[in-house]
C-alpha cells in the first residue's frame, strides 16, 4: 500500500492507502505514549477519521464529528459539478480539520482550503516499500522477486498485494495467467470500466509495448493523457534500440500486468496488429530508429523490409542496443540467407549467449588463414568474453590490416589492445591500443574512435596512471554517445565504476554501479552486465551491506555461467571475499578455488592474482605451505596495481606463521604500492598489516590510528569498524575507545562479520565475562567449569568488581559482603588475599599477563581492569548509550543498527542465576530500566517506519518483563487495531485490562 506525507505536518506518521484494496486499507501507526525521550505525540483527539466519499453526501454527515485529519478514499472519476458540491460539503468543517482526497482519477476544479487530492501517482508504491510490505505482510523476503512485482505491477497497491498473496503458492511467471486472481481482478475492477476510446487504445499499446504521443496518432492524445493520469499508462525507458535519440519524446508504457490481461483478454484481430505494427515501422523509421523499426517490420510481416533494414542498419541496431531486437528479427527471416550471420553472431555475443554466437561465426572462418577485420574482431570478442585468451589471440591474428584506416580495421586493433590488458602485457597492449586509434581516427567512425580509446583507458589502468585512466575513459564515452553505441558505453560506464573502487570511493562507487547495470540492461550488454554486478557486490560489501553484496554477486555469476564465461572468476572471487567476511570459511575457500582454477586456465591476471590472494588469506591458519605458494605465486603475476593486494596476502600469512621479519617486509613493500597507484584501500590494508607486526603498543596505535582515519574517510564502514575494535583492545586504551570497540562489535556482528583479532600481538588469550542472565567467565571460546574456581568467595569477589564496572571498591567493604560475619581482621585479610590470588589464577592459569593485569590490588581497595575484560554487561550499557545519542542526532538508521545490538545482547537481567545479593540490586536495576528503554526507542522507530509487527514485537518483550506498563499495552493494542488485526487487538486489549485490575486501576477508554 502507498505511503502519504503530509508535508505541512512534519510529526505525523506514514499513512497507507490502497484504493479498492482486496485486503482493506491499511491504517497509520499510532503514537506511542511516555517515554522519557519524548514520544511524538501526534495528533490530540481521534488520529483519523475515514469516511468513504459517499458518506460526506449523507444527510446524517456530522460536519461537527470530524477532528483532526479526514481522509476521503477510493474517489471515483467525478465530473466539475460533482467535485464542486463534495467541495461544499468539505467547506463545512472545522477550519482546523485537515482533508485528503484520494482518486486514481484527477482531481477537477478548486480543491477546498486545507485540503489535498492525490492521485495515481501519488497512490503508487516505490519499489523499496514494495520490498518491505513483500517481506512483512506475505513472508516474501527476495528482494529480486519483490523488484519483479514491483514492475510488473508498477506499485499499483491492489496488484501488489495480489501478487503477495500469490507468491504464496505460486510463482512470478504465473501471476497473470488466466484463472488467477489478479487476472480477474484486472478485468472485473480497471477493464470492465473503462471508456471505449480508453480500451481501444490501452489494447494498442498492450501490441506496442512501449508509445509516445507521436507514435500513438494526434487523435488519441487525449485518451493517452487520462490513461497517463489514471496509473493504466506509465513513464517507460526508451525501447530497445532506441539509445541516444535526440530529441528523445516522453516514452510510456501501459502497466504490464494490465497489458498482459488486457491482450489476451482481448486481442488485436491479425489485420489490426499487422497494420498497427506496420505504422510503426514507418514512424520509427523517419525518426532513424532502425532497431524498433526492424522489429515493427518483422511483426507486420514484410520479411523483406525486415531483411533491408538489417542489411543497412543491423550493426548500429546491435550498438544503439538492440542486439535482441536482431536476434528476434533473424530469426524470421530465412535461414538460407548468408549475409546475417556476421550480424547475428555479433548480436548474440553481446546479449551473453556466447556458445550461439561461435557457432554462428566459427564457419565462416574454417579452412581460412586470413579472415577480413569485421570477422576478425567479432570471433575474438566473443572469445575475449568467455575468458578465453589462447583462442582470441589466435582468431584476432587471423584479422587482416591493409590499410589501417577503416573502422573494422581499428576495431580489430582495440579489441587486440584488451586481450593483452588481460594477461597484463603492457607493451603490446599500448602499441596496439596507439594502432588503434590511428586507425580509427583516420576511418572519423565514432564507434572505433570509443573503443580506441577505451583500450588507452585499460592501457593506463595496467600502467597504475589514474589520471590517464579516467582521461581516456571520458573522450570514449563522449564518441560512444555521438555514435548512439549503447553497447560501448555500458561497458565503459562499468568500467568507470572500477576505477572508482580501486581509489576506494566506494559511496560514489555504489551510485555510479545503479547506472552502470540500467546501461548494460538497457543496451543487452551481458558482459558490461556482469562486470557492473561485480563491482556493484564489491561496492556493497566496502559498505557494510554484505546481504545484498552476495545477492548481487550470485547474480553475475548466474550470467557468466550461462555464457560459459571464465569470466564467472571475477563474481566468485567477490562471493569468495563476502563470505570470508562472514566467517563462511568452507563457502568462501570453494568459491575462491573454483575463481582460481576458471581464470588460471587461460592467464587472466586480472582475477587471477585477487582470487589467489583471498584463498591464500583465507587458508593461512589451517594449512599454512599451502597459503604461502598461493601468496607468492599471486605476487610473481602481479602489476600495477594488484601488486597491493598480493603483497598483502604475503604479509598476512607471514603473520600467521609468526615470521615478524616477512611479515614486516610484505608491509613495507605493500605500503609503497599502495602509495604509488593511489590505493587509499590497500593503504589503509597495510597500516593494518604493519600493526600486526609489533608488539609495541605505540607503534600499534599509530598505525591503526591512521588505518581507521583513511577507512573512515572511504566509507567502508565495516573495515572502519573492524579497525575501531582492534584499537579498543590495545593496552592503555582509553575509556572512549573501549566504548567505541564494543560498538564497533556490536556492529560488526550485526553485519554477520566473524570478529577475531588480528596480527601477531593478538595471541594472548580472549576473556569474556557474561553477566546478563547467567554468569560465565569464558577464556578462547571455553567457559570456566565450577570445579576451577576451588573458592565460591573468589568466583563471588569477581561478581562484585565487575558488578562496580571498574570502580575501586574498599577492602573493608568486601570483607562485609564476602564474610559479613567475621569479626577477625587478619583472618579476613587472609581470606581476601587467597581468594583474589585463587580469581587471578582462573583468570590467567599461564601467567601470560602481570599479577595486576585483569584485577588492580592497591593496599586499600581492589577493581575490576575493564580495559582487558570483555564484559557484555559494559558492552550492553555502552551501546544504548551510542545509539539513543545517534537518535538525538537525528540519524535513525544508525540508531536502530546500534540499539538492535543492545537489545539482542540482553538476554536476561544481570546475575539473573544467582538473584539474592543485595550488592547486585543496583547494577541490576540500572540495566534493566536502560534495557526498557532501549526496546521502546527501538518500537518507536519501528512503528515510524511502520513496521508493525516489529514494533509490537518489541512492545511485547518489554511487558514481558514489566506487565503492568500501562502505555504499553495501549501502544500494543493501538498499532494492531490500526493494522486492521482485530482479533490480535482484542485479546491484547483484555490483557491490558486483566493487569490493570490487578493493580485496581482504572482502563482507558478503547480508541
Amino acid at each position: 500500500m502507498p505511503t502519504v506525507r503530509f508535508l505541512d505536518a512534519p510529526a505525523l506518521p506514514q499513512y497507507a492507502h490502497g484504493p479498492s484494496d482486496p485486503s482493506g486499507a491499511a491504517r497509520p501507526a499510532p503514537p506511542l505514549r511516555g517515554g522519557r525521550t519524548g514520544f511524538r505525540q501526534v495528533l490530540a483527539g481521534p488520529v483519523l477519521a475515514r469516511r468513504p466519499a459517499g458518506d460526506l453526501g449523507g444527510a446524517d454527515f456530522d460536519p461537527g464529528s470530524v477532528e483532526g485529519w479526514l481522509v476521503v478514499d477510493d474517489l471515483p472519476d467525478l465530473d466539475t459539478a460533482a467535485a464542486r458540491a463534495l467541495a461544499g460539503r468539505i467547506d463545512t468543517l472545522h477550519p482546523a480539520v485537515r482533508v485528503i482526497l484520494l482518486s486514481r482519477a484527477p482531481w477537477p476544479g478548486r480543491l477546498p482550503a486545507g485540503s489535498a487530492a492525490l492521485d495515481a501517482h501519488d497512490l503508487a508504491l516505490p519499489e523499496p516499500e514494495v520490498v518491505q510490505l513483500l517481506s512483512a505482510d506475505y513472508g516474501v523476503d527476495d528482494p529480486d522477486l519483490a523488484a519483479g512485482v514491483h514492475r510488473l505491477t508498477a506499485g499499483w497497491p491492489s496488484l501488489v498485494h495480489l501478487a503477495g498473496r500469490h507468491l504464496r503458492g505460486g510463482d512470478l511467471a504465473s501471476l497473470c495467467a488466466p484463472g488467477a486472481a489478479l487476472d480477474a481482478f484486472v478485468a472485473e475492477h480497471v477493464l470492465a470500466h473503462l471508456p471505449v476510446a480508453s480500451r481501444r487504445l490501452l489494447r494498442r499499446l498492450a501490441e506496442l509495448g512501449t508509445a509516445c504521443e507521436d507514435l500513438v496518432g494526434r487523435r488519441d492524445h487525449r485518451t493517452l493523457r487520462v490513461l497517463a493520469q489514471t496509473g493504466l499508462v506509465v513513464p517507460a525507458q526508451a525501447p530497445p534500440g532506441a539509445y541516444g535519440t535526440a530529441p528523445m519524446p516522453h516514452w510510456l508504457r501501459p502497466v504490464p500486468a494490465i497489458a498482459a490481461v488486457i491482450g489476451r483478454r482481448d486481442p488485436l484481430s491479425e489485420p489490426m496488429r499487422r497494420r498497427l505494427h506496420a505504422d510503426a515501422a514507418d514512424w520509427y523509421t523517419e525518426r532513424r530508429v532502425w532497431g524498433q523499426a526492424a522489429r515493427s517490420r518483422s511483426l507486420a510481416a514484410d520479411p523483406a523490409g525486415t531483411l533491408a533494414l538489417l542489411r543497412e542498419h543491423g550493426s548500429a541496431i546491435v550498438a544503439a542496443g538492440g542486439a535482441e531486437l536482431v536476434v528476434e528479427a533473424c530469426a524470421g527471416l530465412a535461414a538460407t540467407d548468408g549475409d546475417l550471420g556476421l550480424l547475428r553472431g555479433e548480436a548474440l555475443a553481446v546479449t551473453g549467449r556466447l556458445d550461439e554466437a561461435l557457432a554462428e561465426l566459427t564457419p565462416l572462418v574454417a579452412g581460412r588463414s586470413t579472415v577480413e577485420p569485421g570477422l576478425a574482431w567479432r570471433l575474438g570478442m566473443v572469445y575475449y568474453a568467455r575468458a578465453e585468451h589462447r583462442a582470441a589471440f589466435e582468431a584476432l591474428g587471423r584479422g587482416r590490416i591493409d590499410r589501417a584506416d577503416t573502422a573494422d580495421e581499428a576495431l580489430l586493433l582495440s579489441w587486440t589492445a584488451t586481450a593483452h590488458w588481460s594477461v597484463g602485457d603492457d607493451d603490446a597492449c599500448r602499441q596496439y591500443a596507439c594502432r588503434a586509434l590511428a586507425a580509427a581516427s583516420a576511418a572519423g567512425d565514432g564507434r572505433a574512435l570509443a573503443a580506441a580509446h577505451v583500450a588507452l583507458a585499460l592501457r593506463a589502468a595496467l600502467a597504475g596512471d589514474r589520471a590517464g585512466n579516467v582521461e581516456q575513459y571520458t573522450k570514449a564515452l563522449g564518441h560512444a554517445e555521438a555514435a548512439r553505441d549503447a553497447v560501448q558505453a555500458a561497458r565503459i560506464r562499468a568500467n568507470l565504476v572500477s576505477q572508482l573502487l580501486e581509489e576506494a570511493r566506494y559511496p560514489e562507487a555504489l551510485a555510479e554501479s545503479a547506472e552502470a547495470v540500467a546501461a548494460a540492461e538497457a543496451a543487452g550488454n551481458g558482459t558490461a552486465l556482469h562486470v557492473a554486478l561485480v563491482n556493484r557486490a564489491e561496492a556493497l560489501a566496502r559498505l557494510g551491506r554484505l546481504g545484498e553484496a552476495e545477492r548481487c554477486g550470485e547474480r553475475a555469476l548466474a550470467i557468466s555461467q550461462r555464457a560459459g564465461s571464465g569470466k564467472a572468476a571475477y563474481a566468485l572471487t567477490v562471493l569468495g571475499d563476502v563470505r570470508a567476511c562472514r566467517g563462511q570459511r568452507s563457502m568462501a575457500r570453494a568459491a575462491y578455488e573454483e575463481a582460481v582454477r576458471a581464470a588460471g586456465a587461460d592467464g587472466v591476471r586480472q582475477c587471477f592474482v585477487p582470487a589467489l590472494s583471498g584463498l591464500a588469506r583465507l587458508v593461512a591458519v589451517d594449512d599454512p605451505p599451502a597459503a604461502r605458494v598461493h601468496a607468492e605465486k599471486a605476487v610473481s603475476l602481479a602489476s600495477g596495481p594488484l601488486a597491493t593486494r598480493a603483497l598483502l596476502a604475503v604479509g598476512w600469512v607471514a603473520v600467521a606463521a609468526g615470521d615478524r621479519a616477512a611479515a614486516t617486509d610484505a608491509a613495507d613493500r605493500a605500503e609503497h604500492s599502495a602509495r604509488l597507484h593511489r590505493d587509499r584501500a590497500g593503504l589503509a590494508e597495510a597500516l593494518e598489516l604493519r600493526a600486526g607486526t609489533t608488539e609495541r603498543p605505540s607503534a600499534q596505535r599509530i598505525a591503526l590510528v591512521e588505518a581507521a582515519r583513511t577507512w573512515r574517510t572511504t566509507g567502508a564502514r565495516l573495515d572502519a569498524d573492524r579497525v575501531a575494535y582492534q584499537l579498543g583492545l590495545l593496552p592503555g586504551a582509553s575509556a572512549e575507545e573501549r566504548l567505541a570497540a564494543r560498538v564497533a562489535r556490536g556492529a560488526l556482528e550485526a553485519a554477520g562479520v566473524v570478529v577475531a583479532p588480528a596480527g601477531l600481538a593478538a595471541r594472548a588469550p580472549h576473556l569474556a565475562i557474561r553477566v546478563l542472565g547467567r554468569f560465565e567467565v569464558i577464556v578462547n571460546e571455553v567457559p570456566v567449569p565450577a570445579s576451577a574456581w576451588r573458592s565460591r568467595k573468589a568466583r563471588d569477589l569477581l561478581r562484585i568488581l565487575v558488578a562496580r564496572r571498574g570502580r575501586r571498591v574498599a577492602r573493608e567493604e568486601l570483607a562485609a559482603l564476602l564474610w559479613p560475619d567475621d569479626d577477625d581482621d587478619l583472618r579476613i585479610a587472609h581470606r581476601l588475599s587467597v581468594a583474589l590470588s585463587t580469581l587471578r589464577s582462573v583468570l590467567d592459569p599461564d601467567r601470560h599477563f602481570p599479577a595486576d593485569h585483569y584485577v588492580f590490588a592497591a593496599p586499600a581497595a581492589l577493581a575490576a581492569d575493564t580495559a582487558h575484560l570483555d564484559i557484555d554487561l559494559d558492552a550492553f550499557l555502552g551501546e544504548a548509550e551510542v545509539g539513543h545519542r545517534l537518535h538525538e542526532q537525528r540519524r535513525p538508521a544508525e540508531a536502530r543498527e546500534v540499539l538492535a545490538a543492545a537489545e539482542r545482547r540482553y538476554s536476561g537481567d544481570v546475575f539473573e542465576d544467582e538473584p539474592y545479593d543485595d550488592w547486585a540490586v543496583p547494577v541490576r536495576e540500572e540495566a534493566r530500566a536502560t534495557y526498557l528503554r532501549v526496546t521502546r526507542l527501538l518500537a518507536t522507530l519501528a512503528a515510524e517506519r511502520g513496521a508493525t509487527d516489529e514494533a509490537v514485537g518489541y512492545l511485547l518483550k518489554i511487558l514481558a518483563r514489566d506487565p503492568y506498563d500501562e502505555s504499553c499495552h495501549l501502544d500494543v493494542t493501538d498499532l494492531l487495531e490500526l493494522a486492521g488485526r482485530h482479533g490480535e487487538a482484542m485479546r491484547a486489549r483484555a490483557r491490558y485490562e486483566a493487569a490493570m485490575r490487578e493493580l485496581g486501576r482504572p482502563t482507558a477508554a478503547a480508541g
